[in-house]
């Protein structure tokens, strides 16, 4: 099964219209409130592109701006699933249903984000998860090895409905795999201030049930 998708129809902000050669056009999306310019072109409706600046938080926290922008351009969901969550609850008005396998940091859930086994399919429609990106930060913060995006993914798409956005904001990675039932249609890279550090967000949307 394969998926077409136009995704100026999951756009829910203003977009502008530029015009480059040979008549092809670019949809521009301000990455607003954060700093930045997202783009799709008109040969390649099905992918968003873009670069952002942010500025960083401590403690595996989201940058500053950073959630409030996905909220803009592609509209809040109360249905989320927040997976290796930290204490996003603390700093983000969010009803989102947090997992993280640190119960220190009070989730919803304690369970481990590459299965999530004691939650039924189909039940979430949107996910978002921000796992440590390297190994330093994995074994000083949660006492584990890193996680796989992969299995992530894959994870988040069977709990998730058909229809839903998945958000996977990684180290300065190109993370092109995905599981059945899941298309990948957007990579934006993040500068995080005052370091100059670069993450990745990794956008993918499910089309299917996930097959085994």
């Amino acid at each position: 099964m394969t998926c077409k998708l136009d995704i100026l129809n999951l756009i829910r902000c203003k977009y502008d219209i530029i015009s480059g050669n040979k008549n092809q056009k670019y949809f521009t999306i301000p990455a607003s409130p954060a700093t930045g310019i997202l783009y799709i072109t008109q040969n390649s409706p099905d992918f968003i592109s873009g670069h952002l600046r942010v500025r960083g938080r401590n403690n595996g926290r989201y940058p500053y701006k950073y959630l409030e922008m996905i909220d803009t351009v592609f509209g809040k969901e109360e249905n989320t699933i927040e997976v290796c969550s930290y204490k996003i609850k603390e700093y983000y008005d969010t009803n989102c249903f947090t997992v993280d396998i640190k119960s220190a940091t009070n989730p919803d859930l304690v369970a481990d984000g590459q299965t999530l086994s004691s939650i039924p399919s189909n039940s979430f429609s949107r996910w978002r998860c921000d796992p440590p990106y390297n190994i330093t930060t994995a074994k000083s913060m949660y006492g584990t090895d890193l996680q796989a995006p992969l299995k992530l993914v894959q994870a988040g798409a069977r709990v998730c409905k058909i229809g839903s956005l998945m958000f996977l904001l990684l180290g300065p990675k190109n993370h092109q795999m995905c599981p059945p039932g899941t298309k990948r249609i957007g990579w934006m890279a993040l500068t995080v201030v005052p370091n100059n550090e670069v993450r990745s967000l990794h956008v993918f949307y499910k089309y299917a049930d996930v097959l085994n």
